[in-house]
């Protein structure tokens, strides 16, 4: 349940949130076109998806699975302990840790994991990784502050035409 007033209408509780505040609805709208274009292997996005959803303790986010990731229940399991986990690579545990501490405690990523990143990922792919864990960062937190966290996956077409109510 919403913790603000939302205007009435159809739609997701987060389109008409936005309408609270029209100036974001093409921000939020091109952000979430960006991520969906995110070069990323779908499989390191999902796995930093889930763990920005469980850092955000977002519910829908945390049942949400990427189709094309080609995750298993089992590897999302061991997101939280990704450290210790075999079934994650020494790229996916450095993602996670960047994504962990991005989320928690951001002045606290090194250069040297950086460099690591940058070293498999190129400094294009650390760029598209940072702003991939922001907008999930960002947007869950904005849903689960405000309660809309029934949804988490925002569809562009659906939040335009909520704006033009």
């Amino acid at each position: 349940m919403a913790r603000i007033d939302l205007p009435g209408g159809e739609g997701l509780d987060v389109g008409r949130a936005l309408l609270l505040a029209p100036h974001f609805v093409d921000v939020v709208v091109g952000y979430e076109k960006a991520v969906a274009h995110s070069t990323l292997d779908p499989r390191l996005h999902e796995l930093v998806r889930y763990r920005v959803a469980q850092l955000n303790q977002c519910t829908v986010c945390l049942d949400f699975r990427r189709p094309d990731s080609g995750l298993t229940e089992q590897v999302l399991a061991e997101v939280a302990s990704y450290r210790d986990s075999a079934a994650l690579t020494g790229l996916e545990k450095a993602a996670l840790q960047f994504t962990e501490q991005f989320c928690t405690d951001s002045t606290g990523i090194t250069d040297e994991l950086l460099q690591e990143l940058q070293a498999q990922l190129g400094p294009a792919g650390v760029a598209d990784l940072a702003l991939v864990v922001g907008k999930y960062l960002a947007m869950g937190r904005f849903m689960q502050v405000l309660g809309l966290d029934q949804a988490c996956t925002l569809d562009p077409a659906r939040l335009a035409g909520v704006a033009r109510q």
